[in-house]
């Protein structure tokens, strides 16, 4: 089986978390900052994962799309990741608005094939491994 590991760099200058993705800074910040937040960098991933998902599924089938828009949101209790242990910290909620235009007969078929295949939808809704290795230096 061939896996990919995606691998994206980051360090922490002030509030703003500068990270690099693809060769390309980008810059994330908490809210009320000029910058996006990290639920937001999720939330556009998952958008675009799912677009390309259906871009791809539909070239697979040599299905015609028209256009592919739409927008993505996220709820939250800002009480979790202020600390009230009672609340969870992330995202609880996830909602797609995605309008597709194609008048091919079989476009039903590319958005199922798309939501089964979507990477980061999947990843959203299923449980993962997620394991976080601590280095602490002194000075």
């Amino acid at each position: 089986m061939n896996m990919i590991t995606f691998t994206v760099e980051g360090r922490l200058e002030g509030n703003v978390a500068k990270t690099c993705v693809a060769g390309k800074e980008v810059d994330i910040g908490l809210m009320g900052s000029d910058y996006p937040t990290p639920e937001e960098m999720l939330l556009a991933s998952a958008l675009s994962c799912m677009m390309l998902t259906i871009y791809y599924v539909a070239k697979e089938m040599n299905v015609k799309l028209d256009d592919v828009e739409g927008y993505i949101e996220g709820t939250m209790d800002p009480r979790g990741f202020q600390g009230d242990p009672n609340v969870p910290p992330g995202l609880l909620e996830v909602n797609y608005f995605i309008t597709v235009k194609s008048n091919d007969e079989r476009i039903n078929e590319v958005l199922e094939q798309s939501m089964r295949r979507c990477p980061l939808k999947d990843t959203l809704i299923r449980q993962i491994k997620v394991n976080v290795k601590w280095k602490v230096e002194k000075e």
